[in-house]
């Protein structure tokens, strides 16, 4: 028996009611043949093998896509062109598919004849052979998919890096925290956060440029990843903010060193071309031996001692105590003001409007909260994150959601001539998890007598990711009353451009994040592209968040982009100052609007 032979019998094992069926003992299908069966789309590779792995016919386009003559593979065995890695996957899929009635997709690594690997992605289907009914065959559509995975790739890289730093951004950074704490579980030794913010850090933006600003915060990650350990995290949060996880410490004293040492390779001057910048850093330290901890209430504790560090004169490390512990009370404090502005109607909605990039007309505005303080609105970055922990979000949505549908109704009435269809609200998973809500939402549909589209769903990728099928399901009685439903922030989570097909979805939303690059890198442009183009082949439109420049709106008009909202276009505001701006905007019908 042959080597060849012998591995077909070896990869009979995985199907042994079907082991007789392996190299040798299937005769070539013949194009005529495979005509009957249904040849799949021009440009795939068309594939039939037997059940052992054998392959019996292989289309021409192989001889393109991969590579490969057609009579090169026919005889052969599946298994040894399939990158060692993606393996088991395929034999799941393969397996799956001999045992069921519908179509199965697998994505694997293909080896090509010039021994490189090219992703592919295979629709699998059990069809009767041609000439005897009784045996079966497997026929495989392999499609070219190595650009779609170029881009999921540099969307996954984007969601686990801080794109100016390229070190973890704040994703990351929670993950590898619950994980270390969950560690704690077995282990006798003390972990550690280090909260760092830089000293003044805008008077050497505003002063020498953000430019210049963005190349010390470069350097900055790369001095503070050089005094760490090779175990530990570094991680950008946004702006001038760095933090640190440190694992493995023997005492608290371990971190407060760490952090000082932290401070003090920052303290040496950078030298930024003709510039010689001194800066300094202050941080704050908070550790735990107590697997209970929370990750987000470790990472405050730091935040509240490095809070304390600049109070006390900057460019030191402050370790969190019992008396900060006090501090972080307040937050029960933020926790309260939220129940009294529910209570005694202190929430307040404003609304952001969302323009059409082509006609520059206002469409939709997304509803916004905010809650009524003593002297001024309160924005929801101060209370948001404590309403969700506390329960208190589907209250608050609760409350903006009724308010949304009123005023939508009204905007319906007078301004539905000038372009403008709805209003969009965000919802969390909570929601979803209500078997009731889908109920509340057609309520206020007929209650308010809203036409299709006036009202628009916003969920985060998160939501869709922790999603049970009941709050899928939920998702699609939403859509079957007329309403819209959108990923929002697309881009900040692990995110893959083949959830857009896996969910019912309508439209997409780019994170803001996106945006603001687009004037800086062009990958940010290319896989911007790639989101606006697969969205529209998926018949879904695009929003951009957080527009601010006309040079990034010229940008996506450019890329096919259909809606953007953001700064450049109006702040959040109440429906009169709404409706003047859609008013505004209504007797345009220039491309170039701004």
């Amino acid at each position: 028996m042959s080597d060849t032979t012998d591995r077909a019998t070896s990869h009979a094992e995985h199907w042994p009611a079907m082991a007789g069926d392996i190299l040798g003992h299937e005769d070539p299908i013949t194009p005529l043949e495979l005509l009957a069966l249904q040849e799949h789309p021009e440009g795939d590779v068309t594939a039939l093998y037997s059940p052992a792995g054998v392959f019996t016919y292989v289309s021409a386009a192989s001889r393109a896509t991969l590579g490969w003559e057609p009579e090169e593979l026919i005889g052969r065995l599946a298994e040894q062109y399939v990158h060692p890695e993606d393996l088991p996957a395929v034999l799941t899929c393969h397996d799956t598919a001999l045992r069921s009635s519908t179509a199965v997709t697998a994505t694997f690594r293909f080896r090509c004849k010039d021994g490189g690997y090219l992703w592919t992605e295979s629709l699998v289907r059990r069809i009767p052979h041609p000439r005897d009914g009784g045996r079966i065959l497997l026929l495989a559509s392999m499609r070219d998919i190595a650009n779609r995975k170029l881009v999921e790739d540099a969307l996954q890289r984007q969601a686990l890096t801080d794109p100016l730093t390229g070190i973890a951004n704040r994703t990351v950074f929670m993950d590898r925290l619950g994980q270390a704490l969950r560690r704690l579980e077995r282990s006798t030794t003390v972990i550690g956060v280090i909260y760092l913010d830089l000293d003044r850090f805008k008077v050497i933006n505003d002063s020498l440029g953000h430019e210049l600003g963005d190349r010390l915060l470069m350097k900055v990650a790369e001095r503070t990843l050089a005094a760490l350990r090779p175990t530990d995290t570094l991680a950008r949060l946004g702006g001038d903010e760095f933090v640190v996880l440190s694992e493995g410490l023997t005492e608290i004293d371990d971190a407060r060193r760490l952090a000082e040492r932290v401070c003090e390779s920052i303290e040496e001057p950078f030298v930024l071309g003709q510039e010689s910048i001194v800066c300094t850093a202050s941080a704050g330290v908070a550790t735990t031996a107590d697997a209970t901890h929370s990750p987000r209430g470790l990472l405050q504790e730091a935040d509240l001692a490095l809070y304390r560090a600049k109070g006390r004169g900057r460019n030191r490390a402050e370790v969190f105590d019992e008396d900060l512990r006090t501090t972080a009370v307040g937050r029960l404090g933020v926790e309260r003001m939220i129940r009294s502005a529910i209570e005694e109607d202190l929430l307040r909605v404003q609304y952001q409007p969302i323009i059409d990039l082509t006609t520059g007309r206002v469409v939709d505005a997304e509803a916004l909260v905010r809650i009524q303080g003593p002297d001024e609105l309160i924005p929801p970055d101060i209370f948001i994150d404590i309403a969700e922990e506390s329960g208190l979000l589907v209250s608050v949505d609760g409350v903006v959601l009724d308010r949304a549908v009123h005023q939508v109704a009204t905007w319906s009435r007078e301004l539905a001539a000038k372009g403008f269809h709805g209003v969009a609200i965000n919802v969390t998973g909570r929601h979803l998890s209500d078997s009731h809500f889908g109920d509340v939402v057609a309520g206020s549909l007929v209650d308010n007598h809203l036409p299709k589209g006036a009202l628009t769903i916003e969920v985060t990728e998160r939501v869709l990711m922790e999603a049970s099928n009941s709050a899928l399901d939920c998702l699609r009685t939403i859509r079957d009353l007329g309403v819209p439903v959108g990923l929002d922030d697309f881009g900040t989570g692990y995110s893959s451009l083949s959830y857009l097909r896996q969910f019912p979805l309508d439209f997409v939303k780019i994170d803001r994040s996106f945006v603001q690059q687009l004037g800086a890198a062009r990958q940010t442009v290319a896989i911007v592209r790639a989101i606006i183009d697969l969205a529209h082949a998926l018949d879904m439109w695009v929003v951009a968040e957080g527009v601010e420049t006309v040079q990034q709106q010229e940008t996506l008009i450019d890329l096919g982009c259909d809606r953007a909202q953001g700064y450049l276009f109006g702040h959040a505001d109440y429906p009169d100052a709404v409706s003047a701006i859609i008013n505004e905007r209504s007797v345009s019908s220039g491309r170039r609007y701004a």
